[in-house]
C-alpha cells in the first residue's frame, strides 16, 4: 500500500458526505510549451486569446510562477508530487527504455510517491486526467490509475488512450488537445454534484503543428516584426527563417487552446458549477526553440521579455503564465507581481484552498494559499533547479547548471561554485546585467545554498560527469555505449 505523507484528514473530509457540494471542484489545465508572453493578457502583439484573457480578468494573475524543471517530465513530476524532480531522478523527459538508460532518469515515476491526485481522492474527490502524461509510457509503465485518478484516458502514457491507436503524442497536437477538453467535459458531466478533482493536459502548442488552412486564415494578416518584441524574442524572430509562417501556425495553436478552455468554462456555467470550481492555468516550460528538429512550425513561441526558452534555466524556460480563478475567494482582476510560486507548491496549496487539513513534511512545496486569496506569502525557503543537459539555440540561454531565486535575485553557479551569475529579476527580468561582482555577499550566499541543496539530492551519475567537467553540449555522447550493454 501506498505510505501516504502524513494528512491531518478530518474524518468528514474522508469519504463523500453531506459535505461534499461545500467542497471546491478543482480543474488544472496545462498547455505544453507556452512561453511567459503567449496570450493577449501577457502583452503578445498578434495573439486573439479572448478566453485567456476573461480567465486573467476574472481570477488572480501570479507574474513570478516557475516550473521545477526546463522540460517537460520533470515539471510534470513536481506538480504531481510537490517535489523537486531531482530527488526522482527526472534530470530529463522520459522516452524509450534505451533513451532513458543514456539519460540516467526512471522509465516512469515511481507509483509510492504521494500524488496531487492522492491527497484529493483521500479527501473524498472524484479524480480525473485527460491529455498529456509524459511520466512513463513505454513497457510496465503504470496507468495514471496507479497515482490517484480514478478516470484517465492519454497520449504518451500508458492505460487508456485518446483516440484511435494511430494517435501518438505530437502527430496532431489539435485533435488530441480537443479530444482532451472533450473527455475533461463529460467527466464533468458525470461528477456534477462533486466535488472532483481534474487534470487536463493539453497537447498544444508543443510541435509538430498542422493547423488547417482555416485555422491558420485568422492570422493570414499576421506579420512577425522583431520591433513587436524585446530584445531576446526580437532577436529570436529576426534570425528565424520564414518567422511569419511560423508565427501564424504558432498563433493558431494558441487559438486553439484558448477555444478549448472557452468550451470547459462554458461546460461549467451550464452545470452551475463556476462558483464552486477553482481553475489552474499555467504551462510545462517554456517556448520551443526553432531549432530543434521538427518544432520549425511551433518555433514562435514568447517568453515575453525574458531571457532563455525550453531546455535552460534562464527565466524564459522556466518561468510560465499562471492564472487561479474562484468567483468570491481569489480576487478577480489581480496582478500578483511579488508572490515567488512553482509547480511543485501546488499540491499543498491547492490542498489548503480546498479545505483539506495536511501536513506534508518530506516534500518541497510550500502552502501559498493565502496569495492567491488575496494576501501576501514569503516563501520559506529559495527556489532551486538543476539542468546538466544541452541547451539548443543562442549560446546566451546556455546557463550554468545550476540556479536559485530568492526574493528579487537569481543566481547560477556550477557544481565547484563558479561561473557565477546574480541577477535583479526584478528590475531586469530579462538578465541582462550580471550584478556577481557588485554584490558578492549576495552570491556568496546563494551559492553556498545551491551547493548544499545539492549535497541534499540523491547521487546521479551524469551530475558528477558534468562535475569533473564533462562537456554538457555532448553528455548524451559519452553514454551511448550503454544501449548495447
Amino acid at each position: 500500500m501506498k505510505p501516504l505523507i502524513t494528512f491531518c484528514l478530518l474524518a468528514a473530509a474522508t469519504a463523500f458526505g453531506a459535505d461534499a457540494p461545500s467542497k471546491p471542484n478543482v480543474i488544472f489545465i496545462l498547455t505544453d510549451d507556452q512561453g511567459w508572453g503567449d496570450a493577449g493578457y501577457l502583452g503578445h502583439p498578434l495573439a486573439r486569446t479572448p478566453n485567456l484573457d476573461r480567465l486573467a480578468a476574472e481570477g488572480t494573475v501570479i507574474s513570478n510562477f516557475y516550473v521545477n524543471g526546463p522540460v517537460c517530465s520533470p515539471s510534470r513530476a513536481a506538480f504531481m508530487t510537490g517535489q523537486y524532480p531531482a530527488r526522482l531522478g527526472f534530470h530529463h523527459i522520459t522516452s524509450r527504455p534505451d533513451v532513458n538508460q543514456q539519460r540516467r532518469v526512471p522509465d516512469w515515476m515511481n507509483p509510492e510517491v504521494t500524488t496531487i491526485a492522492d491527497v484529493f481522492k483521500k479527501a473524498g474527490y472524484a479524480t480525473g486526467h485527460f491529455g498529456k502524461w509524459h511520466l512513463g509510457k513505454y513497457g510496465e509503465s503504470p496507468a495514471p490509475s496507479a497515482y490517484g485518478f480514478d478516470r484517465s484516458a492519454v497520449v504518451s502514457g500508458p492505460g487508456e488512450q485518446l483516440g484511435d491507436k494511430k494517435m501518438v503524442a505530437g502527430e496532431d497536437p489539435f485533435r488530441v488537445t480537443q479530444l482532451s477538453f472533450d473527455r475533461a467535459i463529460a467527466f464533468m458531466r458525470e461528477q456534477k454534484s462533486g466535488p472532483f478533482y481534474l487534470n487536463v493536459w493539453s497537447s498544444l502548442p508543443h510541435a509538430p503543428l498542422r493547423p488547417t488552412p482555416e485555422q491558420r486564415g485568422v492570422y493570414k494578416e499576421a506579420k512577425a516584426d522583431p520591433k513587436d518584441f524585446g530584445k531576446w524574442m526580437g532577436e529570436y524572430v529576426q534570425a528565424a527563417r520564414s518567422p511569419a509562417e511560423q508565427m501564424k501556425t504558432h498563433l493558431a495553436a494558441l487559438a486553439e487552446v484558448d477555444r478549448q478552455v472557452g468550451r470547459l468554462c462554458a461546460a461549467l456555467a451550464e452545470l452551475q458549477l463556476t462558483e464552486r470550481t477553482i481553475i489552474i492555468f499555467s504551462s510545462d516550460n517554456g517556448p520551443e526553440d526553432y531549432h530543434v528538429g521538427n518544432a520549425g512550425n511551433a518555433g514562435m513561441g514568447s517568453p515575453g521579455v525574458l531571457r532563455g526558452r525550453k531546455r535552460s534555466l534562464y527565466e524564459g524556460g522556466i518561468r510560465v503564465p499562471f492564472v487561479a480563478v474562484w468567483p468570491g475567494k481569489i480576487p478577480a482582476g489581480r496582478k500578483d507581481k511579488d508572490t515567488i510560486m512553482s509547480g511543485a507548491d501546488l499540491m499543498p496549496t491547492l490542498a489548503a484552498l480546498a479545505g483539506i487539513p495536511c501536513e506534508a513534511k518530506d516534500i518541497d512545496g510550500e502552502d501559498l494559499n493565502a496569495a492567491l486569496l488575496g494576501g501576501s506569502a514569503t516563501r520559506r525557503r529559495p527556489l532551486h533547479w538543476e539542468w546538466f543537459f544541452e541547451v539548443v539555440g543562442n549560446p546566451a540561454y546556455f546557463a550554468p547548471p545550476l540556479a536559485v531565486r530568492d526574493g528579487k535575485w537569481k543566481f547560477y553557479c556550477d557544481y565547484a561554485g563558479r561561473s557565477a551569475q546574480l541577477y535583479d529579476v526584478v528590475s531586469d527580468p530579462s538578465e541582462l546585467n550580471d550584478l556577481a561582482a557588485l554584490h558578492p555577499a549576495e552570491a556568496d550566499r546563494l551559492r553556498s545554498a545551491a551547493l548544499a541543496w545539492v549535497k541534499s539530492l540523491p547521487a546521479a551519475e551524469l551530475r558528477d560527469a558534468v562535475a569533473k567537467g564533462a562537456d554538457r553540449m555532448k553528455l548524451l555522447d559519452i553514454t551511448k555505449p550503454l544501449k548495447s550493454r
